[in-house]
């Protein structure tokens, strides 16, 4: 477990903290892991060295909407995965990203970080739509985003500028919203006898 560990959010299970240079070795991991990235169009993972994702991180500032945020398991501290989020861009929409090692996939562990980040979203910007765009072949990202009573508007196809395409796959996915009044809806749902 890292020392200095600045926890942005915590869930029934897990710690969500701001990303510290010792969590390098796991970002690499995670974005080389062909089972990670195939998925977000890069099938051989992505082609990125530690110190590249290091620098990356040293010139990121330390908020929770402008860095990588590492998942841990509460009991044991043991590093999982990844997530992001931002603040709203202009029309209000933020687009969070969840990313797990192998491993800890199949323990509904992105379900419960992406209600996490979905809850921050709204709960601490102005947030109006949360944005998400999974690959129409991962149905556990498909499963997350419904999870959380986000639904499906459209359907895209993403392709990388042409000096990428030897190294990456077009990624056909499903576009899913989550806005504000759905959300709160949702909350009041929850409150209710």
């Amino acid at each position: 477990m890292s020392l200095d560990r600045t926890i942005v959010f915590k869930t029934e299970r897990l710690v969500v903290r701001l990303m510290t240079e010792q969590d390098v070795d796991l970002i690499y991991d995670l974005w080389t892991d062909p089972r990670v990235m195939t998925y977000v169009g890069f099938p051989k993972g992505l082609r990125i060295t530690r110190e590249q994702i290091l620098e990356r991180h040293l010139n990121t500032k330390k908020d929770a909407f402008e860095q990588l945020l590492i998942i841990e398991l509460e009991k044991s501290g043991q590093a999982i995965g990844h997530c992001k989020m931002a603040r709203p861009n202009e029309e209000g929409v933020v687009d969070p990203d969840v990313k797990l090692l192998p491993a800890f996939w199949g323990h509904k562990y992105g379900a419960e970080v992406w209600q996490a980040m979905v809850d921050y979203a709204f709960t601490h910007t102005d947030c109006q739509i949360v944005y998400g765009s999974p690959n129409v072949e991962n149905a556990a990202s498909i499963k997350m985003m419904e999870a959380t009573g986000a639904v499906r508007v459209d359907e895209s196809v993403y392709e990388f500028p042409e000096a990428m395409k030897a190294f990456t796959t077009p990624v056909h996915c499903y576009i899913y919203h989550l806005a504000r009044a759905d959300w709160e809806r949702g909350k009041a749902g929850q409150r209710s006898p």
